[in-house]
């Protein structure tokens, strides 16, 4: 069962969400904190935050940044889910260079797959063969996708790779993104939903309704909270 947490305003839910992400850093008891996030407009003021607010307290030195998905451009282009964190976030504050884990989403998306799952096998513990994320932090779309795992696709919930390629249902444009199985494998999942256009699907995903990814998702994790100010 997923544990929600609703608030007034996405200001409200964005400080919410990063004082529990810090008490994950704090009590993980290990000196890296390997962290995988999201892209998309919905964490732009979530980053905003902690380049500003939290410059200052969130330990840097100490993440390891992954990212769970990655439309497939260059890092220079507007879609770029890293560029956005790279202008927002990345450029403002004190973490290493060499724990900046991008997706090359300008690189041929079936090479680059292969290539960033095995980063991400490299540098990650494993449990039952599959590399474990610190804290994953997830959004949902309106469609109910999350990781850019869209309706139609369970494919990619049940595939044994850490990262595939997935095709966006209406632009068709190619992305590349973190697979079901290490999602579930996760020590914490942090779902941060912004918006009353997505009140519905929210309510449906809550209640693990399997035709929406973030349902498939969020009804077969042990350990995630969701931050919103959609409810």
């Amino acid at each position: 069962m997923i544990k929600v947490n609703s608030f007034p305003s996405s200001l409200e839910a964005a400080h919410a969400l990063t004082r529990a992400l810090l008490y994950q850093i704090n009590t993980s008891g290990t000196k890296n904190f390997h962290l995988a996030i999201s892209g998309g407009t919905t964490p732009v003021g979530l980053f905003r935050l902690w380049a500003e607010d939290y410059k200052s307290i969130i330990p840097w030195g100490r993440l390891h940044l992954y990212w769970v998905d990655e439309r497939c451009v260059p890092p220079e282009d507007s879609d770029s889910n890293y560029g956005m964190t790279k202008r927002i976030l990345l450029d403002n504050v004190s973490i290493p260079i060499m724990q900046i884990h991008r997706i090359h989403g300008e690189d041929i998306p079936e090479i680059e797959v292969k290539r960033y799952s095995f980063l991400v096998e490299k540098l990650l513990i494993k449990e039952n063969l599959c590399p474990v994320f610190d804290c994953i932090l997830l959004g949902i779309g309106v469609d109910g996708h999350t990781s850019s795992l869209f309706p139609g696709q369970n494919y990619l919930l049940n595939s044994p790779e850490i990262y595939a390629v997935s095709v966006h249902p209406q632009t068709r444009l190619k992305r590349i993104a973190l697979t079901g199985l290490p999602i579930l494998h996760a020590k914490k999942v942090f779902f941060y939903v912004l918006g009353k256009n997505k009140t519905d699907v929210l309510k449906e995903v809550i209640k693990g309704n399997d035709n929406y990814p973030a349902g498939y998702i969020i009804s077969r994790l042990d350990a995630s909270e969701l931050f919103t100010d959609s409810l």
